[in-house]
């Protein structure tokens, strides 16, 4: 039986996100000057401290509106970015709530290295109407006099440090500060699969629908020959998939994940197996990471989807009758990467994965009798 299954529509990643300017508010019959707080970054990807840092803004400076700068190239830092196109679709999805938000390409569209000076030149001449802040982070604080041309973009405009409650650092130039509340998050460790509870459920779909960061999810969490090994099951998953009429997203997300609790000590794990699966309690602690697996991926990774979670729980064993359990029990059965032919049985899985499953599970079951006969 074939059929077709959606891990999640796709969000678009070409929304609108031109800024259209907002009318000047009038004060007892004055015209009163627009007050816009630029909020620059990466945001690779955007978070719940991006979020906060924009409301601090409007709170505590008054400003009428916050706009989030995405950068084309980080000048300071030295990594390849995500796509403008992605980067922009997140954002989009964060602050789509938010009608004191916008967003404005004017960096991306530049599609060159650009540094603030440039854009705040770019955007006084474009709205001379309106008063513009920087906010910058605490650690730009520190370096702010680093920065190309510093002394005259404050001529420009006010540059404001927001910084977390609790925390003091350098700052050469003197600057405003103010406080944000303390969100424990960092785009670099959402990159790493860490603090995932900050980032919204939209941009987090968003993120899985397009395999963002999910590689480095895995392997900053194993060694490199099971990342490895991981990469290739995902990529036989979804092979399988696409031959049979299922979702390859699914299917690459379930075999990536696979593993992701293998390396784990059976003293960490043994309270989960009590928790979710106490029968298998007493058996060999090398079938745990499974079991333990399906949890973490919804607890930790959120996935919301139960056939991911399925086909990890039992992709040791074998036991689950879902489509996608039996492609991730097979692609890591059959993995290229373990060394011996298993060309024949690959080819019988994209043909019919029901069939191939049952070839493969007969002979792994096959495997494991003889394996132990020789004990």
């Amino acid at each position: 039986m074939r059929g077709q299954h959606a891990f999640r529509s796709r969000p678009s990643c070409r929304p609108d996100l031109r800024v259209v300017p907002a009318q000047q508010g009038k004060q007892d019959g004055i015209e009163k000057m627009r007050h816009v707080a630029l909020l620059g970054g990466s945001f690779d990807p955007i978070h719940r401290g991006h979020l906060t840092m924009a409301r601090t803004a409007l709170e505590q400076l008054g400003a009428d509106e916050v706009w989030f700068i995405p950068t084309y190239e980080t000048p300071l830092k030295d990594r390849v970015l995500t796509s403008d196109s992605h980067r922009l679709a997140m954002i989009a999805l964060a602050i789509q709530d938010e009608p004191r938000f916008r967003c404005d390409p004017i960096e991306v569209e530049r599609a060159e290295k650009s540094y603030t000076i440039d854009t705040l030149r770019e955007l006084t001449a474009r709205y001379p109407d309106t008063k513009f802040t920087v906010l910058i982070g605490a650690d730009q604080v520190a370096q702010f006099d680093r920065w190309r041309d510093h002394e005259q973009l404050l001529e420009l405009a006010d540059v404001v440090g927001v910084e977390r409650e609790g925390s003091v650092g350098a700052n050469p130039c003197g600057l405003p500060c103010v406080k944000m509340e303390a969100v424990p998050v960092s785009s670099s460790m959402v990159r790493l699969g860490q603090g995932l509870n900050y980032v919204d459920r939209r941009v987090l779909d968003y993120i899985y629908a397009h395999r963002l960061y999910v590689k480095d999810f895995i392997k900053s969490r194993v060694h490199e020959h099971r990342y490895l090994h991981s990469c290739s099951v995902a990529d036989l998953c979804e092979l399988f998939a696409l031959e049979n009429g299922y979702d390859p997203t699914k299917a690459y997300l379930a075999g990536l994940f696979h593993d992701v609790c293998k390396e784990l000590a059976p003293s960490q794990m043994r309270a989960w197996i009590k928790a979710i699966a106490p029968k298998y309690l007493d058996a060999h602690p090398a079938i745990w990471h499974g079991f333990v697996g399906g949890q973490v991926v919804r607890s930790v990774f959120f996935m919301d989807d139960w056939q991911i979670a399925n086909a990890i729980h039992w992709h040791v064993l074998g036991q689950s009758g879902d489509p996608y359990a039996m492609m991730v029990y097979c692609a890591d059965k059959l993995d290229p990467l373990r060394g011996y032919d298993s060309y024949d049985l690959i080819e019988e899985c994209k043909r019919d994965i029901y069939k191939g499953f049952e070839k493969t599970k007969a002979q792994n079951d096959e495997y494991v009798k003889k394996k132990e006969n020789r004990k």
